[in-house]
């Protein structure tokens, strides 16, 4: 049987997931699976605990919670509309089952406004900082459990205190929520999108390595501040950016609150590179994102100044690229160049212009015993060449961002 002790530990879980999924049984069920056999506490037991103050065992409590759920379905059909969750289990426990004579059933919609606003930021209709954290540590035990990643990202408004004091607090207000529907427009149903502070966002992304965060948040970082370039208050300009953290489990930390914390630091790091700046944590302070392309993968013809022929791309990041050509190509020259992924089924290619940063001549391969070998390993590996991307003509950042999500194997769409 289940002990009050045991029913707290996943008190904030169980309450978070009533808030989500109340009115879809199916997933409801299979989320509470989900915290039992994460948490190795019966969750629906727990559960019943907590609102009714009843204790069964995990069996009979399943069973009640699916008894639950039919009468949900019998009063809704009676009533017409749908009679809740609350509702349902009331008249379960007083009426079928009878275990209560005189109720205290609590559930999340009767806790007291301040514990509500914890869970369910009121204003953008977002994870409060309460949830965010207990989902935190919700994933980061299911990661250890089945080896996977988990990448989270700490965003801030940058300089909104501008805008409440020169738009007003309801022109703030409205900044803040359709700043979170760009955050949820750009998250899967897996992720997470939060309000943890007054200025401040979050996401929280399952399954995801820290160049799949990097490129969700990037992507948002650009919407977000194209969509406020066009927003105006009486007649002037919001012109609002933000800045974001990316940390990642178990790359940067094992733990929530060091993950959070390196997720704080990160973010810390872009505000002071001049904000409007996404940031991983590591090391090297690295903000941007690099790729280092699979060898054989993809191949590079250059369109002009005029066609050279292919070359083989080492990396790629959101900035330019990096690839070796047997033939020189002068710093300064404007390229434009085709990157095209051999053997693909589904054409993905990229076209882009830029400009010749970095000119640098191999030095020869050691010589082999077949001649025609050694001068094609010669020939092919001259000349490393450096582009920085032109990113104001084509493909633009989106475009970019499209193949690098694309290759990635991530799609941000929901």
């Amino acid at each position: 049987m289940i002990t009050r002790d045991e029913a707290e530990r996943i008190r904030e879980e169980l309450l978070r997931v009533l808030a989500e999924d109340a009115h879809n049984t199916q997933r409801l069920l299979e989320r509470l699976d989900s915290i039992t056999r994460e948490s190795g506490v019966g969750a629906y037991s727990a559960l019943l605990l907590i609102l009714t103050h009843l204790a069964f065992d995990e069996t009979d409590a399943r069973r009640h919670w699916e008894a639950v759920l039919a009468n949900r379905q019998k009063l809704s059909a009676a009533l017409g509309r749908d009679s809740g969750i609350r509702v349902a289990l009331l008249d379960y426990f007083m009426n079928i089952n009878r275990r209560l004579v005189q109720p205290t059933l609590i559930d999340l919609e009767m806790l007291d406004s301040g514990e509500r606003d914890e869970l369910v930021d009121p204003l953008t209709g977002l994870a409060g900082d309460r949830a965010f954290r207990s989902a935190v540590q919700t994933e980061l035990r299911r990661a250890k459990r089945y080896d996977q990643r988990v990448a989270l990202v700490l965003f801030d408004l940058d300089d909104f205190a501008r805008v409440n004091e020169t738009f007003g607090e309801l022109v703030g207000d409205r900044v803040l929520r359709e700043a979170a529907i760009l955050l949820s427009n750009n998250s899967r149903d897996i992720d997470l999108a939060a309000r943890p502070g007054e200025d401040e966002l979050a996401v929280l992304l399952p399954e995801t390595g820290r160049n799949g965060a990097l490129l969700v948040a990037e992507r948002f970082r650009g919407e977000l501040e194209a969509f406020f370039a066009t927003r105006e208050s009486n007649g002037r300009s919001i012109d609002l950016t933000i800045s974001g953290g990316v940390a990642c489990y178990p790359d940067d930390a094992t733990s929530p609150e060091r993950l959070l914390e390196r997720g704080a630091q990160a973010l810390y790091m872009a505000k002071a590179s001049g904000k409007n700046a996404i940031q991983l944590h590591q090391a090297e302070r690295r903000r941007y994102l690099r790729f280092d392309l699979e060898p054989g993968r993809f191949e590079v013809e250059v369109l002009a100044p005029r066609e050279r022929g292919g070359g083989k791309p080492r990396n790629l990041s959101r900035n330019g690229i990096l690839f070796v050509s047997p033939e020189p190509i002068e710093v300064g020259d404007e390229i434009e160049i085709r990157l095209v992924e051999t053997d693909s089924t589904d054409d993905r290619e990229l076209r882009v212009r830029g400009w010749v940063v970095r000119l640098e001549e191999l030095p020869e391969p050691e010589p082999v015993q077949d001649a025609e070998e050694s001068f094609g390993e010669a020939l092919e590996d001259r000349y490393e060449i450096g582009v920085a991307f032109d990113l104001d003509r084509v493909p633009g950042s989106n475009a970019l961002l499209d193949f690098l999500e694309k290759i990635q194997g991530r799609s941000v769409e929901s």
